[in-house]
């Protein structure tokens, strides 16, 4: 495993956090771009995670309420694949798991000044990703 201080490198992956709503497995992709929509309050760039710090990427559920986690997808994408569409992934440490990063160009001032142009972004982040879904939600729909 990495140090999360170390720079991040072209051949890792982030792994991104999918909400139930952006997951449809009879889709093409199966995830939905707005998977990759940034919250209001993601105003320094949406949040992914290193898979190089950690020894699963289904730790990154340990950031979410125990009784949710279900509910949530595990998608990985590719550093390289990330850089390729004009984002870079910056370290932003917490403590509650090594490796978070965010995708500072992906913030909800960007998105909200540039629409359109963001939209494309991020149905490109959803079709990469849709390739690499490590944990699809289990929790039943309500």
């Amino acid at each position: 495993m990495k140090d999360e201080g170390e720079p991040v490198t072209p051949d890792e992956f982030v792994i991104r956090l999918i909400w139930w709503d952006f997951y449809d497995a009879t889709a093409d992709p199966v995830l939905h771009p707005k998977a990759f929509l940034p919250k209001p309050s993601e105003t320094d760039g949406i949040s992914v995670f290193r898979a190089a710090c950690l020894s699963d990427p289904t730790e990154v559920l340990a950031v979410i309420a125990e009784e949710k986690r279900g509910k949530y997808a595990v998608a990985m994408l590719p550093v390289s694949e990330v850089v390729a569409v004009g984002l870079t992934v910056q370290p932003a440490k917490i403590d509650a798991i090594p490796g978070h990063t965010v995708l500072p160009e992906l913030n909800a001032t960007a998105v909200g000044a540039d629409r359109p142009r963001w939209k494309l972004v991020q149905k490109r982040l959803a079709e990469i990703a849709s390739k690499n879904v490590v944990r699809v939600p289990t929790a039943p729909r309500q």
